[in-house]
This record gives C-alpha cells, structure tokens and sequence, in this order.
C-alpha cells in the first residue's frame, strides 16, 4: 500500500494531465484532469475528494472492489483516508472538488444544526443520482471562471444535499458521550451573537455553561465541530455577509462594518474575511451588487 497523501499530489505523478486547478478558500479546491491509460492508486489522507466524470470513463474501473466501469456523468466520493487501485483503459474528463472534514462538519452544526459527530462522509462511486449529479455538474459547469463566492455556494449546496439524504453522509448511529446539553449549547450561542462586536473571553463562555475554561473548550468543541473562537469568527463572517447584502438599507463603510463586527480595524476584516470566503469584503459587495 503507497504512503497517505493528498489524491491531487497522487494524481500530479501520474499520467494524468492537470488543466487547471484553484483554491477556493481555505476549506475547497478545484481541480480539472484528464487521462488515458493509467494505473493509478489512492491513499488519501488530508481531505474528502468529490470526483465527477465530464466526458468519458467507460475505461475506468476500480480493481480492489468489483464497482463495474465508469461512464459520464457520474459522482465518485472518495472520503478522507480512503485507498483505492484504479486502471484506466480509455480516455476521459474529469474534476476534482478538495474539501476538509471540518468544512463539511461546520456547515452541519452552522447552517443545518445537525450535530457534527453524526457525519460520516461516505464512499460513493460512480453515483449517477439525478439531483446530486445536476448539483456537482454546476459546480464544475464553467471551468475556473466562477467566483469564489459561486463556487461557495454550489458547495454549499451540495452539502446540503449529502447532508439532507439519509442515506448519504449522515447519522453514523451511535451513542454520543460529552459535549454540552442543548439548553447550555443555545444559552452559550445566544450569549456570543449578542456580543460579537466585543472581545469575547473564554471564561465568560465557561461561565455561561457553569464549566472551568478548560472543559468548556472541550465539551462547545464536541458539540459543535468549532473551537469557540473560530464558531465567533464564522458567526462574524456570516453577520458581515449581511451588512454587505444589497438588501440591507442600511449600507455602512467597510470600517464601521468591521467595528460593528469585532474586528479591530478594516484591514484586519479584510484578512479575516478572505480566508473564510475567499474574496475580500469590497470585492464581495461589488459581486452581490452584480447578482
């Protein structure tokens, strides 16, 4: 068995050819391949792989599982530390979407408020469910011409999709141990949105749960796939988001934004902002305006 590495470093030393490739933030990145005839094997052991075949894959078969030769328009999952030995005898298209454990766990806590030690990304290969494969193939749709915000949001969609379906990546059924209570978790989130344009402590959190510092960092990390500060700085991200939305009558200057939000002056929202979204706070506003 090959050592554990990231499929895209295992595929770059193939006989793959590499069309173009992108990170989309610090959670997703793109890439577009094709190949011909190959022998290719997986040991990934960084992030989850959703592969879609563009055109071709009727050459494509895996040999350590019978799972029967690929064809266009498929969806293959390739979870984090899969292996897998793939021979290709015909030539074809396909892309590649890179993304983290922990981006598709927060989406869950975040957005679906699905406990997050439920998730469990699955093996799919050669998918060909209608309503998934129409989603991943807009994702893919336009090449690395979309912006991160799209690409965003395509994701999002999709993992919404994975994360929906119960028989996809959820409810790996088993008795959870640790963690805070619902009525503690929602006391304590109640308390951060309230104050999100102070500086919050740890201990003010732990006080909310009647916890030392310690353990609360341990039990909100649990129950929420986030440390404390980073669940602030997404829940800030989420509020710029907002002040940004066209929508919003109230449209204020990037450094009131920031003030309003925590953050202690414009340029460090800027950095904040694009590591979590990808574009900088003005270039987000300028592609809502577009819309």
């Amino acid at each position: 068995m090959p050592e554990s590495e990231f499929i895209f470093d295992t595929l770059k030393r193939s006989n793959a050819q590499l069309h173009g490739h992108q990170s989309v933030n610090q959670h997703y990145g793109l890439a577009y391949w094709s190949n011909d005839f190959d022998r290719v094997t997986y040991q990934a052991d960084r992030v989850h792989t959703l592969s879609y075949y563009a055109t071709g894959g009727e050459g494509s078969r895996r040999l350590d599982v019978n799972t029967g030769f690929g064809q266009t328009n498929t969806v293959s999952l390739l979870p984090q530390f899969h292996y897998s030995d793939w021979e290709i005898s015909k030539p074809f298209h396909f892309a590649h979407l890179y993304f983290s454990d922990e981006s598709i766990k927060q989406f869950a806590a975040m957005t679906l408020d699905i406990e997050p030690r439920i998730i469990q990304v699955p093996e799919l290969i050669f998918n060909d469910d209608r309503q998934l494969v129409v989603e991943v193939k807009k994702l893919f749709a336009e090449g690395l011409l979309q912006t991160p915000l799209a690409y965003e949001q395509h994701i999002q969609t999709i993992f919404s999709q994975l994360l929906s379906d119960t028989h996809y990546c959820i409810k790996k059924e088993s008795s959870l141990t640790g963690g805070l209570s619902p009525r503690v978790l929602k006391r304590v989130r109640d308390f951060m949105q309230a104050n999100l344009h102070t500086k919050i402590q740890l201990n003010d959190l732990a006080e909310q749960a009647n916890l030392s510092a310690y353990h609360f960092l341990r039990m909100f990390q649990l129950s929420t796939g986030f440390t404390p500060n980073d669940y602030i700085q997404f829940a800030r991200i989420e509020n710029v988001k907002r002040s940004l939305s066209p929508n919003n009558i109230e449209a204020a200057s990037l450094a009131a934004i920031a003030a309003q939000n925590g953050f202690s002056h414009q340029s460090h929202l800027s950095r904040v902002f694009k590591k979590y979204v990808g574009v900088t706070p003005g270039q987000y506003r300028k592609i809502m305006e577009s819309e």
